[in-house]
Formats: structure tokens, sequence, C-alpha cells
């Protein structure tokens, strides 16, 4: 018998229940058939009984006969019409019961039963009915001499003297029988009730083992178990249960066990992706922690390179060690990974060398075979992060990735590619703030000869030189001018906002910024329309923001400069003001009538450098956007045929705390 059923609880529960039930259909059984075999002891001892009444009876007439005896030969005739028929009667009805006994048969006559009965004697009963039976026949053919034949006078007194002086060998032996069968009853009882005392006793000891068992292969084991699923549900991840045997108990411990240990692998996975900024650290932590829950032989991360339909490899761990590669660019369409991108689930594929033989657009499919690789899963990294990729994991073995594999990595799959999006994002940031900080330095060291350049243009122009000459001096001066604003942009973009918050209204602000600078549409005859007056009496708590003045005003101001450089002559630039008790958020919206902006140049406004002007720079916009970012608000820009241009700013609004 395998060693794993003997300890499994359903056998040991089976094993005892059949142990119980056995014992208990044996008692029951053994009880029956005794009741029925003792049923046929009292039936011999009462027909034992029996043969003792009628000898009684016999010795009653006897003595009777000799104290009346007849005195006349009527009186003779008389007796032998009731005392021989009635004595002979007694003697064959005595005869046919010792018979039966000496037989070992009660007849069904005898016993007044449905059908006779076998008995089933000791050898000790058997020898007293033997030696009842030997002076039975003996007796009964002495006193049948004795008392002679009906119709040949028979001596009535001489039989009565015979069973006076004869009878009592017999009632000694009937004695001894009935001794015999009662004893031998009891012992048969007794014996009946040791069994069932044993077989209970047994039980008992069964059912005793069977509990203690039970405490200690299942309550023992269950508590355990549960006190692991409270700890780990108070956010003890990792934590084992010890358990010392090998049943149901046991395997359900082991599941426990295990998902501990998935779910701590994970938890410490996600904390340190969501902590890390390194790409390269991150990918080689996600290898070894998911070693422990997957069979991974190879972790890489492919990213957008800036082309939507290129993927670029960045990183490669093969055994858990870097791996070194060339950095390679994959095309996405008509492949798996357009697929896996398309797709929310992990992406399974099974004998890679087959598949990636079966397509010519499967380029990274051939890498990972010539690797060694034969299964691998794409995670998709979601859309939310700045730069969109996939994370590939890959095993030498075919078919290394099972159901159980899919459905775990199709449940953490979001919560991981999330994860690690964001590394990628703060990967990104860290990298555009060292270029953001290495332009800084290119813009300082730029700046200094641009300035001397200008000072040495404006000394030119004050010179007497021909007309060409004159001419380029003007035109170097413009640019040198145009190249000083736009060095000055970039720094203010690539520079962190740095912000010095006040409470501000609103409503006052943007009516103190529109009066003061009314001249930037004058030469156009563009008005520049006040907030809804409305707007001040009502809830005026809801204008309030928490902002930097000066940068909302450089904010309005590029909005308003472009708006007006938008708007036909003659129109109007409306300012609105509105707020968001839901939300708690207050909206400046700046509308200007004029021409529509196409969706795709609208979605990209605010991109670094993209600029629709002659002369623009491109970066007002994504400064502005940056500035109302770091007021913790948004900017939206909306455009139609039918209402014009908005550009709306939405800030969150400074409630006071009520005392």
């Amino acid at each position: 018998m395998p060693k794993k059923l003997i300890h499994s609880l359903k056998f040991q529960i089976t094993a005892v229940m059949g142990i119980l039930l056995s014992l208990f259909s044996f008692a029951i059984s053994y009880t029956l058939y005794n009741i029925e075999e003792r049923e046929k002891e009292m039936a011999a001892l009462h027909l034992i009984n029996r043969l003792q009444l009628i000898t009684n009876y016999m010795d009653m007439q006897s003595f009777n006969y000799l104290k009346n005896a007849p005195q006349s030969s009527s009186a003779y005739k008389r007796d032998i019409n009731l005392y021989y028929d009635d004595l002979k009667g007694q003697l064959n009805n005595k005869n046919d019961i010792i018979t039966c006994f000496a037989d070992e048969h009660l007849t069904a006559e005898l016993i007044d039963m449905d059908s006779g009965v076998d008995l089933n004697l000791d050898m000790k009963t058997r020898e007293t009915l033997t030696q009842l039976e030997e002076t039975w026949n003996n007796y009964y053919k002495e006193l049948s001499a004795t008392l002679g034949d009906r119709d040949d006078s028979p001596k009535l007194a001489a039989a009565a003297h015979y069973i006076s002086e004869n009878q009592e060998k017999i009632k000694i032996i009937e004695d001894v029988v009935v001794k015999q069968l009662q004893q031998d009853l009891k012992n048969r009882i007794n014996w009946i009730n040791f069994v069932n005392k044993l077989v209970l006793g047994v039980a008992f000891v069964v059912a005793f083992l069977t509990l203690v068992g039970f405490y200690i292969k299942v309550i023992i084991p269950l508590n355990r178990a549960v006190e692991g699923f409270n700890r780990v549900a108070k956010g003890d991840f990792g934590h084992q249960v010890v358990l010392n045997s090998d049943n149901e108990i046991a395997s359900i411990a082991k599941s426990f066990n295990h998902l501990s240990l998935r779910l701590n692998s994970i938890f410490q996975l996600i904390h340190r992706v969501q902590q890390g900024d390194d790409l390269d650290s991150t990918l080689g932590f996600i290898a070894e922690q998911f070693s422990s829950i997957l069979p991974i032989d190879w972790t890489s991360v492919l990213l957008h390179n800036g082309n939507a339909t290129m993927l670029e490899l960045q990183k490669v761990y093969m055994d858990g060690r870097p791996h070194a590669l060339p950095r390679t660019i994959f095309s996405v369409e008509a492949t798996l990974l357009e697929k896996a991108i398309n797709s929310d689930k992990p992406l399974l594929i099974s004998n890679l060398r087959e598949r990636a033989e079966s397509n010519k657009n499967y380029v990274f499919l051939k890498l990972l075979a010539n690797e060694g690789m034969q299964s691998a899963i794409f995670l998709h990294l979601t859309q939310e992060t700045q730069v969109p990729g996939m994370l590939i994991f890959a095993s030498r073995q075919a078919n290394a990735y099972n159901e159980e594999h899919i459905e775990l990595l199709s449940n953490i799959a979001h919560l991981v590619t999330h994860s690690f999006g964001k590394t990628v994002k703060m990967a990104e940031q860290k990298r555009l703030a060292a270029i953001g900080e290495f332009t800084s330095g290119i813009v300082h060291e730029v700046r200094n000869p641009l300035t001397t350049i200008g000072l040495a243009l404006k000394y030119f122009g004050r010179l007497e030189l021909d007309e060409d000459g004159s001419e380029w001096a003007v035109i170097s001066q413009r640019e040198s001018a145009r190249m000083g604003r736009l060095l000055e942009d970039i720094l203010l973009y690539a520079k962190p906002v740095k912000l010095d918050l006040h409470t501000i209204n609103l409503f006052d602000f943007t009516t103190d910024f529109i009066q003061t600078n009314k001249e930037i549409g004058g030469a156009n005859s563009i008005q520049l329309l006040l907030p809804n007056t409305e707007q001040r009496g009502k809830n005026e708590h809801q204008l309030l923001v928490k902002a930097d003045s000066d940068r909302l005003n450089q904010i309005l101001l590029n909005i308003y400069r472009n708006a007006v450089e938008a708007a036909d002559s003659d129109s109007k630039i409306q300012c609105l003001l509105k707020s968001n008790q839901v939300a708690h958020v207050v909206t400046i919206m700046i509308t200007n009538q004029g021409d529509f902006i196409p969706e795709n140049i609208l979605k990209r406004i605010g991109e670094p450098f993209f600029t629709t002007k002659n002369r623009g720079t491109g970066l007002g916009m994504g400064i502005v956007k940056r500035m109302v970012e770091a007021h913790s608000g948004f900017l939206e820009i909306t455009s139609s045929i039918e209402q014009g241009t908005s550009v709306s700013i939405t800030l969150p609004y400074f409630e006071r705390q009520k005392n």
C-alpha cells in the first residue's frame, strides 16, 4: 500500500469508521446469534423442568395409589382405567423427552415451536444426559415389566412400589442435568457479556485514539494554519506554517506556504520596483525574485525608442546575471510583440524555435531561440508608463509554463507591469533631469559669449557701414536677440519649477492682470474681457488658490499673447471663472474666436520645440504646462469651428479651515 495513501486523512478516517462499524456489526451479530442459541437452551431447560414435573407427578401418583389401594374388584378396574393409562402416558411422554435429549434434537411438538431445535451442549452435559438415558432405559424396562400389560391384569401396586423405591435415582440425575444446563447457559451468557464488553472496550480505545489523532493531526494543524492565515492577513507575508504530517491538512499548509512565499516575493518585488529608479538593478531584482515562482532563465525589457512601431532591447539577465547583447531594435508590426501589446493578458509562446521559423518577421523570437530558450511569456508594460514597452520571461524548457503559471501571471500582470512601468518612468524622468541639468549648463556656457556677440553687433550697428553691411548688422542683432530669448526659454523649461505660494483671489488677480495688460491686443483692436462679475459675490472662497503670483502672471501672459496672435482683428478674448464644489477645483477659461486648430496639431501643443509660428521657439506652452502642473493643476486646450479655441487652467481651490 502506498505510503501517501496510508497518511491520507480520508484513508485513515475511512479505516477507523470501518473498524468501528465492523466491531459494532460483530457485537450485534454475535449477540443476536447467541440470543437465538439461548432461546434453544431455554427451551431445553424448560423441557427438563417439565421432565422433573413428570417425575414428581409419578411420585405423587404412586404414593396416593399405595395409600388408597383398591379393596374390591370394581375399584381395581377403576384404577386400571385411571392410574394405568395415566402412568403409561407419563412414561411415554418422559421417554420421548429423554430420547430427544439423547439425540440432541428437540421436536417442535415437545417445545411448542414452529420448528425443532438442535442442541449444542457441552461435553459434561452430554455425559450427564447419556447417564440419564441409560438409567431411564433400565428404569423404563423394569417398570414396564413390573407393571405388565393392560389386558393381562397389570400389577399397579407393584409398579407403585417400584416407582417409590427407584424414582429417587432418576430425580438426582435430572437435577444434575438441570444444574448443568443452567450452568452452561450462565457461562454462555457470561461469555456474551465478556465479548460485548471487549468489543466496546476496543471500540472505546479506537475512538479515543481517533480523537487524539484527530486533535494532533487535524485540530492542531488547522489552528496553525488559521494562525498563519491571520498573520498573512495582517501583512506578515512570507510566514510559513510548520507541519510534521503528510496528509490533506499538510497539503493545504504546503499550498498556503507556497502562496505566502509568492505573496512575499511579489510584495518585495513591487516594493523594490516602486522605489527603484534604475532599470538595470530593477530588472535584476525581478529576475531574482520571480525565479522562486516561475521557471526563468532569461529576463529582459524592450522599450519604445521614440518610434511607436519599434522596440529596443535595453537590458538582459540570463541565469540571474547580466547578459551582454548589442542594443537591438525590433519591428513590432506583424509580430507576436504586436499581439502582446494589443492584449491585456500575458502572451505565452511555447516551442520558440518552431514558432520563430514559421514567420520571417519573428526576429526577436529567433534571438531567444538562438540563446537556447524554448518557452517565453511577454508582459506588456501598460500605456500608463511614460515609455511603453515589453517585459520578457523565458526558459530553456519546452512547455515550461503551465496553467498555474499563466493564471498567476494573469492575476499579477497588470500590477507588475504597472509598477515596473513606474520604474521605467522614474528612470526616464531621471534621464530627462540629467538632460535638463546638462542643457542648463550648455545654456549658461552659450549665453555669455552670445552676450558678447550681441554687444559687438550693437557696436557694428553704430558704425558707418554700406547698405548691405547695415542690413546684415540689423539681421544679426535680431537673430542674436532671438537666440537669447530661446536660451532663456530653454533654461526656464529645463530648470525645476520653484514656487513661492500665497493665497490669491483669482477674480481679483485676473481682473488686475487684464487691466494691466490691455496693450497686448491694442495693435489689432482686440478686446480683453474681464471675468464675469457675478462670480465675485457668489462663493468667493471657491476662487481662492495657493499659487505663485509671478508664475501665474507668466502663465496668463503667455496664453493671452498666443490668443491675441490667433484671434481675428476687432474680436474679443473672453475670460471665465468656474468653480466645481465636488472636485474642489476652480478653472480659468480663456477663449478666442480665432481659426480652428486641427486635432493632430492640438494634441502636440506643449511638446518641446513644436510650434506653428514662423519665429516661435516651441517652448512657451511647454513652460506653461509645467508651471500649471507644478501648482497641482492641469492644462486643457479645446478647439471647434463654432466656439473657437479655449485654454483652461484648472487649479485646486484653497478653503480656509473653520475655527
